[in-house]
């Protein structure tokens, strides 16, 4: 595939290095062919707002848009190899059929839940099962003395030293709530979220 890519008024150089550095990461970091113009637009707005910098004191002006670019790549390279987006671990299809645990296969789309996180069955037993922990924890929350329910919902933003301090209590009294807190939530059969 040959890049559409214009670069009218862009120093020979710069456009052939560019167009050479983008051709040899086709294939590595699970970058393709179509990925190729979008990398050399990359490399080229890099270094024309680096440009600016160059001091021919410092280097020639060939060897400085080479540092540049290589120095562009291995950016880009260590941020597809970063933990959190690894193109690695993104090898599946959501159309790829999983066992449902019904003796029966489905897509894999439908086990994801609303938050695009993979889960452990369906989209609809995910959901209801969110859904039955949100009202039993809304019923123990509920049935708790007002000094517990404050401490509960104050919780939910606020550390125990933020609570202490804007209560006006010492924190060891907050400890005590919390541990009565917590025996309610045990005694409704709420271990799982302690």
């Amino acid at each position: 595939m040959v890049s559409q890519n214009s670069y009218d008024g862009i120093d020979k150089y710069a456009a052939d290095l560019i167009r050479h550095k983008a051709r040899q990461l086709v294939g590595k970091a699970g970058f393709t062919e179509d990925d190729r113009p979008d990398l050399e637009q990359e490399l080229m707005i890099d270094l024309l707002q680096r440009m600016r910098h160059f001091n021919p004191a410092k280097a020639k002006k060939t060897t400085f848009m080479a540092r540049i670019v290589e120095r562009h790549i291995s950016t880009i390279l260590e941020a597809r190899f970063a933990q959190c987006r690894d193109w690695r671990l993104c090898q599946t299809s959501l159309n790829e059929p999983l066992d449902n645990g019904e003796g029966d296969t489905t897509e894999r789309i439908e086990f994801l839940d609303s938050e695009g996180s993979l889960g452990g069955g369906t989209r609809e037993t995910r959901e209801r099962l969110a859904h039955e922990i949100h009202m039993d924890l809304g019923q123990a929350i509920a049935s708790l003395p007002e000094e517990l329910r404050d401490l509960c919902v104050r919780l939910h933003d606020s550390t125990m030293a933020e609570i202490a301090r804007e209560m006006g209590i010492p924190r060891t009294t907050l400890y005590d709530r919390l541990s009565k807190l917590r025996e309610a939530f045990i005694e409704a059969g709420l271990t799982d979220y302690l």
